[in-house]
């Protein structure tokens, strides 16, 4: 079975109800996002007028697994700087990357730019 890792960016895409939120919803619960993702998901939502406590109740009840940002994924997100700067991933982005290669699953984003990257993980973009 395929683990997924979300990135804010699909899990916004769900909030949103943009194109590819049917993809992420079956098979978001399970899935692991780092604190970190799940920050910038809220911060994004409520920036664009979704009420905090609506976006935190979906994190909640599709039973998304949310990962602490560490020490280790801290090191593991800074390390990834040099491969990524030029496609321009945030630190966002890089946390989600390295839980992503941290677990051995698939990152699940709407940003297309990821398609370009080899990092050690499955990158699936939902749109």
């Amino acid at each position: 079975m395929t683990r997924f890792v979300l990135d804010a960016s699909a899990l916004l895409a769900v909030i949103r109800d943009e194109r590819g939120a049917d993809f992420v919803a079956d098979r978001m619960v399970g899935m692991l996002m780092s604190t970190v993702n799940a920050s910038e998901a809220i911060m994004r939502s409520v920036e664009k007028g979704f009420p905090f406590e609506t976006v935190r109740s979906l994190i909640i009840y599709r039973q998304i697994d949310l990962v602490p940002f560490d020490w280790d994924m801290a090191l593991a997100a800074a390390r990834l700087r040099p491969d990524t700067k030029r496609q321009g991933l945030s630190f966002a982005d890089r946390a989600c990357l390295a839980l992503a290669i941290r677990e051995n699953a698939t990152a699940l984003t709407a940003d297309r730019t990821w398609a370009e990257l080899d990092l050690g993980c499955k990158i699936e973009l939902i749109r």
